[in-house]
């Protein structure tokens, strides 16, 4: 396709019991412009890449597929898959995640267009755990508090104070994106696009749920521990924190730092790391109150 207005980016990885319900849900938008479906699959070790290789036999058309000899990453497999994207727009969704509703593209994409002063909108979602097989709503609920509207505008304050929003809702306009964005960071995710993309234009969440955020017990914390999951929660606030020239971004790192706090203040082998993380919260919103609170707490 030569002038697709939005290209769907979806990068997939060991996605095999899944990346079908994904790319349908891709196929079956009902849309007044043309799409393109960038399709990067990362040498996966199941079936995932017969599975995109038919798709894109099926639909050349419609979907470009990108593929690797060797396991690149899942940054790198964005990043490329970005720069191959023709479209005015991106939406995004991973191999694992689907869409719900055949008209999302469709309301994102024309509340874009009339308003361009939105550099990003989103959407809710609903939240399934594979191994349970039960249902969860997302964090945004409390935005909308029963009320009948349409969508609102969130705020990087908002979104930084809660994660409200997943990877599979999010479409933006390609010319607001910055790949050296990525760069920057070693501990790059999905929450720094979103950040970034939020520096430079406003943001708007739908109400309508248009897609299935999966919980399938892979991904990074897959094999961690609670103590590494949260550590590594800190590690990624503190490098957006250090990064930016933003005093914002320090309440996520001081909220990480308490949440550390929370769960080990009463285990001995982690006392020297509590201890620590109370005096670097005082040091930065110097709250002495939370100090001797947090210090008691190891008494």
């Amino acid at each position: 396709m030569s002038n697709p207005l939005v290209s769907i980016v979806c990068i997939t990885y060991n996605h095999e019991p899944f990346i079908r319900q994904a790319l349908d849900s891709f196929l079956m938008q009902e849309c007044d412009f043309p799409y393109e479906i960038v399709l990067a699959e990362d040498c996966s070790t199941d079936g995932t890449r017969e599975i995109c290789m038919e798709y894109a036999a099926k639909y050349p058309e419609i979907i470009h597929y990108i593929w690797s000899e060797n396991n690149i990453g899942a940054v790198e497999n964005e990043a490329r898959a970005i720069r191959a994207a023709k479209g005015k727009y991106i939406a995004l969704c991973e191999g694992d995640d689907y869409w719900t509703d055949p008209h999302k593209l469709q309301k994102q994409v024309a509340f874009m267009e009339s308003h361009p002063e939105y550099s990003v909108t989103f959407h809710r979602y609903k939240i399934h755990y594979e191994d349970t097989e039960a249902w969860q709503e997302d964090n945004a609920g409390w935005l909308f508090d029963g009320k009948q509207i349409e969508g609102t505008e969130i705020t990087i304050e908002q979104t930084l104070d809660k994660w409200i929003t997943q990877y599979l809702t999010a479409v933006f306009r390609r010319d607001c994106y910055d790949f050296s964005w990525a760069d920057k960071y070693q501990l790059y995710r999905d929450s720094h696009m979103f950040y970034h993309l939020m520096t430079v234009g406003k943001a708007y969440l739908f109400a309508f749920k248009g897609g299935v955020y999966r919980k399938t017990g892979e991904g990074i914390y897959t094999n961690m521990d609670r103590h590494q999951m949260i550590s590594l929660t800190i590690d990624v606030c503190r490098e957006m924190w250090e990064k930016n020239s933003d005093a914002r971004l320090s309440k996520p790192y001081i909220k990480a730092m308490q949440y550390f706090v929370d769960n080990f203040c009463k285990d001995p082998a982690y006392r020297h790391e509590v201890a620590k993380m109370s005096i670097l919260q005082y040091r930065m919103e110097k709250d002495f109150k939370r100090l001797i609170k947090n210090i008691y707490r190891l008494i």
